[in-house]
Order: C-alpha cells, then structure tokens, then sequence
C-alpha cells in the first residue's frame, strides 16, 4: 500500500492494514512462499521527516535448519521509523553521519508500507529457525528424517588425524 505524504493530517494518521499475503522476496531457502502478515501503523509529520511507529503480527513458512522440513512460525514485533526526504542532490556521494544509519529514506513523497513490513518481519525471523527445540535433524548419509524414523545407518569412521583432540574432550 502507497500512502501519500501530502494526504497526512498534521495530527498524524492511523492506518490498519488487514491480514494480506506479503512477497518477501527470494528466501535462499530460509522460508516457503509468502508471509500472511497484519498490522497497526501510526504515520505522524516530525519536522521534514515522518515518524511511523507500529506493530504486526503474521505467519510465515519456514524452512528448518536441521531436519529440512517446512513448519509454520508466527512473529510478531514492534517497530519505530523515522522516514526522512533523500539529500538534495541524490547521485552525488556524501559522508553519512551517525543519526543517517536509523533512517530510510522517503521515494517520491509516498510511504510503501509493504517494503516497510517486508523489512520489519525480516528482521524478526530466526537465523536458524527450527521446527521445534528437540528436532533431531537428518540423517547425513541416507536422508532419514530422524524426527520421523530411525536409520541402520552407521557413523564414519573417524579420521585418525583428530584423535588428539578427541582426547581432550
């Protein structure tokens, strides 16, 4: 969704956004298709720049990091954004200070709230997301879910190279 900056009262706006498939882009196998995400947006004027504060709530298909298979994740965060105009003179190159790290960047007078949720909700997911504490993960030889059947499969031998770090444990 575009909103207009011009079209914000100076008192600020609410925005309830309902519960919508949100493309997040490409997953490097991390997550499965789109998150179905909802929110509550406060968009409020703060000098040239505009503060949106807000929070989502969503559920999203990941992709465990151990055994492989696809399980659903439900993330919800808070989020604070000070959105300002770009610098006057955007192809040139500049020194960005300290408070320019916390900021993004207005594109053409409109805030896209779907970039902005796409980020937020990123930013909320595990780096390596599991199904549940206790997954087992697979087996590395023949593929068997440990999760769901146990395998005949035998452990390598190990390379006598490291049998003297295996002492010290």
């Amino acid at each position: 969704m575009l909103i207009e900056i011009s079209q914000i009262p100076p008192d600020g706006l609410d925005v309830t956004l309902p519960a919508e498939a949100l493309d997040l882009g490409e997953s490097a196998g991390v997550w499965d298709g789109p998150a179905v995400v909802q929110a509550e947006l406060h968009l409020g004027r703060s000098g040239r720049g505009l503060m949106i504060g807000g929070q989502f709530s969503g559920e999203i298909t990941l992709i465990c990091s151990r055994c492989l298979e696809p399980f659903a994740y439900r993330a919800a965060d808070r989020f604070d954004v000070y959105c300002k105009p770009p610098h006057p003179s955007p192809g040139e190159e500049h020194k960005l200070d300290e408070d320019d790290l916390d900021v993004t960047y207005l594109e053409e007078g409109r805030v896209n709230t779907d970039s902005l949720l796409r980020e937020n909700l990123l930013l909320t997911l595990p780096v390596q997301p599991v199904c549940r504490a206790d997954c087992r993960g697979f087996c590395p030889q023949c593929g068997a879910n440990w999760n769901v059947v146990g395998c005949q499969c035998k452990s390598p031998a190990a390379d006598p190279r490291l049998s003297v770090l295996r002492k010290l444990l």
